[in-house]
């Protein structure tokens, strides 16, 4: 016997008791002290709660080993990622498409209506002010009329700068953008501003459109259409690896470019001229997101065997 006492139950009376533990790994037989039931004793192996496993395992069962994720996540996966790939396309394909009808020749309205600050939020029509139109090929200039009423047009696509002056008033910059696409107001409804009465050289600058000119517009959709189809294209290699569970990194990034493409038509400022973009872009993140977190899974479980759904 060694000096090592071990705390084990009864399988009778399920009561603990303490017995030495035997020098050997041959079990030896102690008496239980509250039922007298012969109970084998054998050495530790490894430290609690092991060791009651080796020794009673029909009291103690051994803890389940994790499950390892089988074919219905790679379906899923495979899902997902067709999913994000439709997504991406389709945006890719839909800005694209806006970016050529944006260059449909033609000529827009710009009209709007002046008024002039009285105090206390009130406001009145502002006859007399001269509004000066400059775009990239034509300038043009214009009254306020009694009603404070101004309108130009055959204003050709890109962007457009009206310019108000008045004596005794602050100037003010209004910018706006014309397409057959995307318009800001002032340009098939009218705009509204206000005039404040103030010194000449205190200009205000009002910009409603992140796009200065055509070209820039057409920059920014064609931009984000190539980016979309790097990504589209990124998970539909993806796709392909999860359907035939082979090389399943390419899967998880697949997932990873449907998170980040969605990300180009925010930073070249497409989402505020086309707001259904933001829907279809906070799909694919989604999708992607989803899909990432399954594809690592799936790529931790590689070279075990999966369990069968």
């Amino acid at each position: 016997m060694s000096g090592v006492l071990v705390t084990i139950r009864c399988p009778r009376c399920a009561r603990f008791l303490v017995a030495p533990a035997p020098a050997s790994s041959e079990p030896t037989w102690f008496s239980c002290p509250h039922c007298a039931q012969p109970v084998p004793v054998v050495a530790p192996r490894d430290p609690p709660p092991l060791f009651s496993w080796e020794v009673y395992p029909h009291l103690y069962p051994p803890a389940n080993p994790p499950k390892v994720p089988g074919p219905g996540v790679t379906r899923l996966l495979t899902a997902l990622l067709l999913t994000a790939t439709l997504v991406l396309a389709g945006l890719a394909g839909g800005l694209a498409w806006e970016g050529a009808a944006s260059l449909s020749p033609g000529g827009f309205a710009v009209r709007g209506v002046v008024m002039e600050s009285l105090g206390g939020g009130a406001s009145a029509p502002l006859a007399g002010v001269v509004v000066n139109l400059s775009s990239e090929s034509t300038a043009a200039t214009t009254t306020t009329g009694g009603d404070g009423s101004f309108e130009f047009l055959h204003v050709p696509a890109g962007g457009v700068t009206l310019n108000f002056t008045r004596p005794g008033f602050a100037p003010l910059v209004l910018q706006l953008f014309a397409s057959q696409r995307y318009s800001t107001a002032g340009i098939g409804s009218p705009v509204h501003v206000t005039l404040s009465p103030g010194d000449p050289g205190n200009v205000r600058v009002l910009t409603l459109s992140p796009f200065g000119n055509l070209n820039g517009f057409l920059t920014s959709l064609w931009s984000a259409s190539i980016l979309l189809g790097i990504g589209a294209l990124v998970a539909g290699i993806g796709t392909l690896a999860a359907f035939r569970e082979r090389k399943i990194p390419y899967a998880v990034a697949g997932a990873g470019a449907a998170i980040a493409a969605p990300v180009a038509p925010g930073l070249l400022s497409i989402l505020g001229a086309f707001p259904v973009v933001t829907w279809f872009a906070a799909l694919a993140i989604t999708v992607g997101a989803v899909a990432l977190g399954l594809g690592t899974v799936r790529l931790a479980g590689q070279g075990r065997p999966p369990d069968d759904d």
